[in-house]
């Protein structure tokens, strides 16, 4: 094993917005890992509330820690704005309001020294409360594996446009639980996309196609809280998911990795505007916004073209133009699911 002195320095860069309530368990999790030349940049991304003076005082206290203050711009553009910061020979990214298993970054760290991999790819687990008494696994890494860049890119670059024959999608898609190699990232890193809504995927899937080497770890090195903009969705990230998969579809020139994704494309709509509707979030009212929004994008009519199996109350009425009838066959018979999911936010509320 290799001894302390031989170890590649990381830097851990933390994108913060109005997270008073639980940053601080965050940077403890980091500055408790097993790995130990680590570098922790935290940048607090023009937050309102306490959160500037917590990360203050914490960096304070910790040696290791420093926080770049900025404007508010976006988590992408704070994460630009860490990595070029960054002074460490790799660099992982963990939102403000998650965790990392205490010895995360070193398993990513020996991965990456034994593998010489671009960028490690680490398993997660999914808590849903603070304590991880609710929690469930989306994605199983289930053995170490590493890849070449020529088998990435004819087979395993496919599980970002709907065909996920290896089940690693959502371990894929977001820029947590990674480990990337600075020079390589700096080198290769995409401009920041302005999305609101699945920015890491997009980031990720302009990414690894450029990697010589990517490695899989099986183990779990990172603790997902759910929350944030996915447990918030609303109708203004609706553009940004319709955005996010008419990119997606310029990034490939397979016309069957595009025939799945826009049958991904179709299905996303669906769950998006269902789970506003149990929320609250979407009315009557604002479903005519959400279709005009569809029928201005250039992948809606194709997407129905090529995949008429999409055929239930909502696409009926979706494509016949009815948003009074769509948004009935959202809403209809989600009583049971609506209560459950307000209990759900409150019980949530009170053990985050």
């Amino acid at each position: 094993m290799n001894n302390e002195a031989s170890l590649p320095a990381v830097s851990v860069i933390v994108p913060v917005y109005n997270l008073q309530t639980c940053v601080a368990r965050c940077l403890d999790s980091i500055a408790a890992q097993t790995y130990p030349p680590l570098e922790i940049i935290v940048v607090d991304d023009g937050s309102t509330d306490r959160t500037p003076v917590i990360l203050d005082r914490y960096a304070a206290r910790h040696p290791a820690v420093r926080v770049i203050h900025q404007p508010n711009a976006g988590v992408d553009a704070a994460r630009h704005v860490g990595m070029l910061a960054a002074r460490g020979q790799y660099l992982t990214f963990v939102d403000g309001d998650d965790a990392v298993f205490l010895d995360g970054i070193e398993a990513m760290a020996r991965m990456a020294m034994r593998t010489d991999a671009d960028i490690v790819v680490g398993d997660y687990v999914r808590h849903l409360d603070r304590f991880g008494l609710f929690h469930r696994k989306d994605g199983v890494i289930r053995e170490d594996r590493t890849i070449e860049r020529s088998e990435f890119l004819s087979s395993y670059y496919s599980l970002f446009f709907g065909r996920d024959a290896y089940g690693l999608f959502f371990v894929c898609n977001g820029m947590y639980m990674k480990l990337y190699r600075t020079k390589f990232i700096l080198a290769n890193r995409p401009i920041s996309s302005g999305l609101r809504y699945a920015e890491d995927q997009l980031f990720n899937v302009r990414l690894f196609p450029k990697a010589n080497r990517i490695a899989f770890l099986a183990k779990d090195v990172y603790i997902y809280r759910f929350g944030g903009v996915t447990g918030n969705l609303t109708l203004s990230l609706f553009g940004d998911m319709i955005r996010l998969h008419e990119t997606k579809l310029t990034l490939t020139d397979r016309d069957d990795w595009r025939f799945s994704e826009r049958g991904t494309f179709l299905h996303n709509v669906r769950s998006f505007l269902a789970t506003l509707a149990i929320s609250g979030r979407l009315k009557a009212r604002s479903m005519a916004k959400a279709l005009d929004m569809l029928n201005a994008s250039s992948i809606w009519p194709q997407a129905l073209e090529e995949h008429p199996e999409f055929d239930d109350a909502f696409f009926t009425a979706a494509r016949r133009g009815d948003p009074a009838a769509a948004w009935r066959a959202l809403d209809r018979g989600k009583l049971i699911q609506k209560i459950a999911y307000r209990l759900r936010r409150v019980v949530l509320k009170l053990v985050r």
